[in-house]
């Protein structure tokens, strides 16, 4: 247990400690990157310290985070050739930025008429948030509404008109979002909800950490920014798949195994299953029925010359033609049972 000078001591780097191997004496200062002598080792190198914040540390591991990374440079190519034909203008987008921390230190930066839309990636659990910075969304609302693009633009709160339009652009987005993601995990993007409520969306996050990509996107000359935030719970259940060799190699779709498929074949052809012919219906009232007696002939709603129908457990599968098979009582398969189709000539 050290005591309170020592600790001071230690913290100001007056203490030294000696090296095992004999050489010259190390002064703490240095390694703590305080105000000191530096120490010099072999190389002539400083010792850095690298700072790490235990509040927000880092969830998504160097391969998670260049897989995502793949992902998303893959949703910029596709965005590149689909969102030209929906805005009518080029458009190139751009990956420039990743980083990871927590959702509330990256949405206080943004202005108040700042509209987020909320994305469900089922079946992985929460959601992800997608936003464009204001100059962009205000050209692309321009565009969409046949004005004249200026590059200038007076920021005003977006209306009920403006949202409506900003969705269906992202609604469009989540088919390239879909086919980028689908090398890593087959999802199905659907746009849950968008508001400009920044509490709402906060509340809705909580104190998430997140991975954050900005996505550049140039305008007509005009440069702005697409934000998009996925929580790490969100990628937690396919960790063990994310990584860049499993993107750049592809996903393995779910093979047979040819011998447990013949298993399966084989175990089948013995099961036992009821074979029924229908030969047609009649309606009688109870007092028809009570007065039933030997020799009595019911009158069945299906002609002689019609094909009756067969039953597969207690499903209806094919037409036959009753006929006699040596002493026996048989029929004859002549078609398949189709539902709505017109019986065959057999």
């Amino acid at each position: 247990m050290l005591a309170q000078s020592e600790i001071d001591a230690l913290l100001s780097g007056t203490i030294e400690m000696d090296q095992k191997d004999g050489g010259d004496r190390v002064n703490l200062a240095g390694i703590m990157n305080q105000p000191g002598e530096q120490p010099k080792n072999s190389g002539d190198e400083e010792k850095r310290i690298q700072t790490y914040n235990f509040w927000s540390p880092a969830r998504f591991s160097k391969e998670q985070m260049r897989a995502v990374e793949l992902v998303h440079e893959d949703l910029c190519e596709r965005l590149t050739t689909s969102l030209p034909s929906f805005l009518r203008t080029n458009v190139r987008p751009h990956l420039i930025h990743m980083e990871q921390g927590r959702f509330h230190d990256f949405i206080k930066d943004f202005p108040p008429s700042t509209l987020f839309h909320i994305i469900s990636l089922a079946p992985l659990p929460g959601h992800m948030v997608l936003t464009m910075s204001l100059n962009v969304s205000y050209l692309i609302l321009e565009q969409r509404l046949g004005g004249k693009i200026e590059g200038r633009f007076k920021e005003h709160a977006l209306t009920e008109i403006d949202q409506s339009l900003l969705r269906g652009l992202v609604e469009h987005m989540s088919g390239d979002l879909k086919g980028a993601w689908g090398k890593v995990v087959s999802l199905e993007p659907s746009l849950e909800d968008s508001t400009v409520n920044q509490h709402w969306v906060q509340m809705m996050m909580g104190n998430e950490r997140v991975v954050l990509l900005t996505i550049e996107l140039v305008i007509q000359g005009v440069t702005g920014t697409m934000s998009i935030f996925i929580p790490f719970n969100t990628l937690k259940p396919i960790t063990n798949v994310l990584n860049p060799h499993i993107w750049i190699a592809g996903r393995k779709e779910q093979q047979q195994d040819p011998a447990a498929r013949r298993t399966a074949i084989q175990t089948m052809m013995k099961a036992v299953v009821p074979v029924k012919v229908l030969l047609g219906n009649a309606d009688l009232t109870m007092q028809d029925l009570m007065n039933l007696s030997v020799g009595d002939v019911i009158e069945l709603d299906s002609a002689i010359e019609n094909p009756l129908v067969v039953q597969v457990a207690n499903k209806k599968q094919f037409y036959a033609r009753v006929g006699k098979s040596r002493k026996h009582l048989g029929i004859q398969i002549c078609g398949v049972y189709r539902d709505g189709q017109v019986q065959p000539d057999c």
